[in-house]
């Protein structure tokens, strides 16, 4: 039985990857119940780094740079990396894809609600809403199916599957659909029934199928030179809305739900009534700040002070305006906070300025996790500490994976 629950625990993460055997993962990794880490959602709310994560894998296993495990934890470094260059430009086009195909804007109700005809698509949906999680090879089974056989835009997709992940990580999804669109990458990603078969059990099935057919005739299909071939898939939409059950999509919210604000401060003002009760009412010596992508235990600097620094978890309500979430991840993520830090606030970070004057020092760990919440906490002039989340910086900017790993592995 494969495990989907998260915990937004320590001893999750860690109890996965004290399990996590990289010879049975290079055996196994395709295969949707195969022996993969599911650890992405601590990575992505900053539980633990890269760095940690290998080094907890080598403390019980063995793991070179030439692994395929450590290849898909340098995935994720390297999506940050060009994050790290690119800036914004990674919710666009990074390089021109198929010629001549006109994409739709928006994600057709049948893929939103599940009921596309195909067992691979309709699975797909179901598991992400139920468990906020996939599997990278059903991921790229529906990001192929939404891109190239539907014609939508890529960014229409990533932004829908976004709000609904636990790991929802802006770099690593936005770009993943990239690659398999081929606006990030030199050509399309593609899949048909065999490949299902041979990955998936026997419910995500879908021979007989305009997806049992070649690969030639997919990419036909997805270059829009095989109206006939395509249209197949269109009438099989159209079959869908008339005979299959809607999946109901769970609401994306921009605030928590209702329940999960109880107990938590909300305006500046709040914070100065919780302060001035507190056992900090007459020293502030410290206080770091915790936000969603940095819930780690404890911060990686010694604290020096005599007195015990105040963690203050801080969710900046106007970045979810444009990202919102699944409650499912609010829950994730709140609970998590609540956990780690002494109070949490959510609102808007910008105004906290008068109730933190008085500390004697500011500390935040560093995040590429949402640059709004950055700049909203960078205005209260924090130090910034530094924990080294992803496997190393190459001194230039690699333009693709295969240059990135290179570097990975000549300065590790």
């Amino acid at each position: 039985m494969v495990e989907t629950s998260f915990l937004p625990t320590d001893q999750a993460w860690q109890s996965r990857l004290a399990g996590l055997n990289p010879q049975a993962y290079a055996k196994t990794r395709n295969h949707l119940q195969g022996a993969v880490s599911r650890i992405s959602p601590y990575l992505t709310h900053g539980f633990l780094g890269l760095q940690e994560a290998v080094a907890q894998v080598r403390s019980h296993n063995r793991l070179e740079a030439t692994d395929k495990l450590f290849s898909e934890f340098a995935w994720r470094s390297f999506f940050h990396h060009v994050w790290d260059w690119a800036g914004d430009s990674i919710f666009k086009d990074m390089r021109p894809g198929l010629p001549g195909i006109r994409y739709r804007s928006e994600l057709p109700a049948d893929i939103r609600e599940g009921r596309t005809g195909l067992a691979v698509i309709d699975q797909a949906v179901a598991a992400l809403y139920e468990t906020g999680y996939l599997h990278n090879h059903a991921r790229m089974w529906l990001a192929s199916y939404v891109v190239h056989l539907r014609h939508v835009n890529w960014r229409a997709g990533a932004d829908w599957m976004f709000g609904h992940l636990l790991d929802g990580d802006l770099a690593s999804n936005h770009l993943s659909w990239q690659w398999v669109a081929a606006t990030f990458s030199v050509k399309p990603y593609l899949f048909n029934a065999e490949n299902v078969a041979k990955f998936a059990p026997a419910v995500w099935q879908c021979s007989g199928t305009p997806l049992d057919t070649s690969y030639e005739a997919l990419e036909q299909m997805a270059r829009g030179l095989d109206e006939d071939e395509r249209g197949k898939f269109e009438s099989l939409a159209q079959y869908a809305r008339q005979h299959s059950d809607a999946m109901e999509e769970p609401f994306l919210r921009s605030v928590p739900p209702p329940e999960l604000q109880q107990g938590v401060l909300r305006s500046v003002s709040d914070l100065q009534t919780w302060l001035a009760s507190s056992a900090w009412a007459s020293d502030l010596p410290r206080v770091e700040l915790v936000h969603a992508w940095t819930l780690r235990s404890v911060v990686s600097s010694p604290v020096t002070t005599g007195t015990k620094p105040l963690r203050l978890g801080l969710i900046h309500l106007p970045a979810h305006q444009g990202w919102p979430w699944s409650s499912r991840r609010w829950q994730f993520v709140i609970s998590r906070m609540q956990e780690v830090c002494d109070a949490v606030l959510i609102g808007d970070v910008r105004s906290l300025q008068p109730a933190l004057s008085c500390a004697q020092s500011l500390v935040c760990l560093d995040s590429q996790g949402s640059p709004l919440t950055r700049e909203a906490i960078a205005s209260l002039r924090p130090s910034w500490e530094q924990p080294t989340p992803w496997l190393t910086a190459p001194p230039r900017p690699c333009q693709s994976f295969s240059s990135y790993i290179r570097a990975v592995r000549e300065l590790r």
